[in-house]
């Protein structure tokens, strides 16, 4: 383990180069966030920009909207419980015209206890 030069924390698993920079075990130089393009949002109040680093192909940060991808697609609250597919309309279908007929049938027969 090492300590970065400027004391801003520890560098895991890091190694100090002949040359003074530190290089990560992977080859890659730890990331600058100083160079990363900031939120363009605003603030009402006072004018000034957020300047959060903004998401990567985004122009605000996770704040101000850059993580959304929007409503899921396709309507999964629809099967919670199943009465909306195409078996319960049918059954339900089915028991109406049954319910139909039997009440049919009984007044044909006469009897008025419905």
């Amino acid at each position: 383990m090492g300590v970065s030069p400027r004391g801003e924390g520890v560098m895991i698993n890091s190694k100090k180069q002949p040359h003074g920079k530190w290089i990560l075990n992977n080859g890659n130089k730890p990331l600058d966030l100083r160079t990363l393009p900031r939120c363009y949002a605003t603030a009402k109040s006072t004018g000034r920009r957020c300047g959060n680093p903004a998401m990567k192909g985004k122009m605000v940060c996770y704040i101000h909207g850059g993580k959304s991808k929007g409503a899921p697609i396709g309507n999964r609250n629809a099967l919670k419980h199943g009465n909306f597919t195409a078996e319960a309309f049918e059954r339900r279908y089915y028991l109406r015209m049954l319910l139909k007929q039997s009440k049919e049938l009984i007044k044909e027969i006469g009897v008025s206890s419905f």
